[in-house]
């Protein structure tokens, strides 16, 4: 594919004259700083307008994100919207000249960020419009709950109107919905499309005449001690509901997906008498699934929780669906069109290393590429000229030759499961003998994904390996796997992790003498059982905002969990119930058995965390001072699950640096040979 260098250039210029800003990066440093890996990214969403004609992109201005339009054939920017004390985020375009957007503040921790809103205005910065108030002037006025305006979509893409979820109705906690309202973005205006419902509905699919056809609502059997989802459909608007199935959460079951451009074929996934949820067509009269669309191998199509919107890929213009993203180990998509297919071919082809995710509107194909050596860039491809020029690099501190590859590995579990893991190994180091560090995710009922992680970056850019096991209970590699996990907190999910470590040892790529655990939230659960259960294993463990004993969930009452459905209702079967499992909870609490750690631990917590209050960490921490354990203890004033100020990452950043390295680094080495030198003199 041939670039254009003048239209390189030209591009590129009004990218600088819309954002006044020098974003060029340093000659970065032999290991990449903490500086560049923990920076807010310097470019954001860029969206072709639904001709192709334009080009939204959110550009850095007066450290703020705010958002530009580029006319493609005049090549001329213009900035239309920009705010001093907010960022521009979520960009969408309403039609050729219209967009809406919502707002963040990337400086502030998470308590200050009362973000989020909704504004349209014309892509010649005229007729602004406030949509949707942000949280915080919702609780200026009085408001005891956020209600948030959630974007679903366009209608055709012509008219000013857009679709989205809102919740103006109170009602049992337990049943939580939305509705859907079709908004026109210059007058304000919304019309409720799903009025007739059959109950509290979470989660509707509409058909292209938009029309609510499929329903799902999650409710509460309350003999059962189970959620449970209800599933309805009509023919049209002037059809009654009628409920398609039921079925409790841990149940395989059907989820609607979307509806193709006939208003007639519908997909569903679900798992069926299989493993893992795959596409369908469904069958109507039979009320079951039709044709296999698509299943895959390694992971669930869909999510089990909803089902999710499984990755379709709607093109509006040629009123077909044209293909499926899938997030398997490693990104894929898989297209139902031709014409998509080769072209995605050939620009895989030219970009070799990364997914490459295609925006195809008119002649233009806008191009948005990704590693997990690669923040992000964005090209344009012109399928008349064939020409394929660079716009810009989402974070440009960022040389990917510099960074760490990462891979996919199997490896057999202790009782013989299969568990996937990502691999990354320190770029320009012999694969023998490193220091590791097991980073294990959150959730626990979720998975890491494949792409740019600055943690994983940072570490092996100082010589660790990282694995990252996607342990049993982890989402979205099948039933059996996630399965396995329930009320196996501490014992065979942990095993998991440590089967992992000891399969690299085995295999001489990992040094037994310096591996060290570490992870966030369910993450730094295991790093502390890990130190309990494996002392000898691990010389060294990070937890930040780690849970330290899972009954908390049910009794730290002040927390976003306790009380919730998903606690009452998914979290018993999952993790435990606090009035049955008294055996269970005492062995799997990592503060009940704080004794049997003997390896030094930093702890960080967020003072205004809801989904694991601080106090996990205070109660962990005591037992282990009170022990005489070495605690690195960190609270980051303001945040909550995590850190959402970019200083605050810098800093949590350094500290992991530094404490790896006195412990499994060249640092800890350094300390070693100095003290077998003071020994023999």
């Amino acid at each position: 594919m041939k670039q254009s260098a003048l239209t390189r250039v030209t591009l590129a210029a009004l990218l600088a004259l819309t954002a006044p800003v020098s974003v060029l990066a340093a000659e970065p440093a032999p290991a990449v700083s903490i500086e560049a890996l923990f920076k807010k990214a310097a470019y954001g969403s860029a969206v072709l307008s639904p001709n192709g004609k334009k080009l939204a992109v959110l550009v850095p201005r007066n450290d703020r994100l705010a958002l530009s339009v580029i006319d493609l054939d005049k090549k001329q920017g213009k900035l239309v919207a920009y705010n001093v004390d907010w960022d521009v985020v979520n960009p969408f375009w309403v039609n050729n000249d219209r967009l809406v957007f919502s707002i963040s503040d990337r400086k502030v921790v998470m308590a200050e960020n009362a973000g989020g809103g909704l504004y349209a205005v014309n892509a010649d910065g005229t007729q602004f419009r406030e949509l949707a108030q942000t949280a915080k002037q919702q609780f200026a006025s009085g408001a005891r709950v956020y209600r948030h305006m959630g974007l679903i979509g366009g209608t055709d893409f012509v008219s000013d109107d857009i679709l989205v979820s809102y919740n103006e109705r109170d009602g049992d906690p337990d049943m939580p919905g939305a509705d859907v309202y079709r908004l026109n973005t210059k007058t304000g205006r919304k019309n409720i499309l799903t009025f007739d419902t059959p109950g509290r509905v979470h989660n509707w699919v509409l058909d292209h005449n938009l029309v609510a056809r499929f329903a799902v609502s999650m409710r509460a059997d309350k003999t059962a001690g189970k959620m449970k989802y209800h599933v309805f459909y009509r023919e049209d608007a002037k059809t009654p509901w009628r409920q398609l199935h039921e079925f409790f959460w841990d149940e395989p079951g059907f989820f609607p997906v979307g509806m193709d451009f006939d208003n007639k074929t519908t997909y569903m996934v679900g798992r069926g008498d299989k493993d893992k949820m795959a596409l369908y067509t469904w069958d109507f009269d039979k009320n079951q699934p039709k044709e296999l669309v698509l299943a895959h191998p390694e992971v669930d199509i869909g999510e089990f929780f909803g089902g999710g919107d499984a990755g379709l890929i709607f093109d509006y213009h040629r009123k077909k669906i044209v293909g499926l993203r899938v997030e398997g180990l490693k990104d894929e998509v898989y297209y139902f069109d031709d014409d998509y297919a080769n072209l995605q071919g050939s620009l895989d082809a030219h970009f070799k290393t990364t997914f490459n995710g295609l925006q195809w509107r008119g002649d233009t194909v806008l191009v948005a590429s990704r590693s997990e050596t690669d923040p992000g860039r964005y090209s344009l491809y012109h399928t008349k000229t064939k020409q394929l020029e660079p716009l810009f690099e989402v974070k440009p501190e960022i040389d990917p030759s510099k960074m760490s590859s990462t891979q996919v590995i199997k490896y057999k579990a202790r009782d013989g499961m299969e568990i996937p893991a990502y691999l990354t190994l320190p770029k320009g180091k012999v694969a023998k003998d490193l220091p590791l560090v097991a980073y294990v995710h959150g959730g626990p009922h979720a998975r890491d994904q494949w792409g740019f992680d600055p943690n994983v970056q940072l570490l092996a850019s100082r010589g660790y390996a990282v694995l990252q096991p996607q342990f049993r209970l982890s989402t979205g590699f099948g039933w059996k796997l996630f399965r396995a996990g329930w009320k196996q907190w501490g014992m065979s999910m942990q095993d998991d992790v440590t089967d992992g470590v000891m399969e690299l040892v085995k295999q001489g790529t990992v040094d037994k003498n310096r591996i060290c655990i570490m992870g966030a939230s369910y993450g730094g659960y295991a790093t502390m059982y890990g130190l309990i259960k494996d002392p000898d294993l691990y010389q060294c463990g990070v937890n930040f905002v780690g849970v330290t004993d899972p009954k908390m969930f049910f009794t730290v009452t002040w927390s976003d969990v306790s009380g919730s459905m998903f606690s009452k209702y998914v979290l018993k079967a999952t993790h435990g119930d606090p009035e049955k499992d008294h055996e269970y909870f005492k062995k799997a609490s990592a503060i009940e058995n704080a004794d049997k750690i003997k390896a030094p631990v930093l702890m960080a917590y967020g003072s205004e965390d809801i989904r694991v209050p601080i106090i996990h960490g205070e109660k962990m921490r005591d037992r282990l001072l009170k022990q005489g354990n070495k605690v690195q203890w960190m609270v980051f004033v303001g945040e909550g699950h995590g850190w959402a100020k970019e200083e605050n990452n810098i800093i949590f950043g350094r500290a992991v640096e530094q404490f790896m390295d006195s412990y499994i680094g060249e640092g800890s080495r350094k300390k070693s040979a100095e003290a077998k030198v003071a020994e023999k003199q």
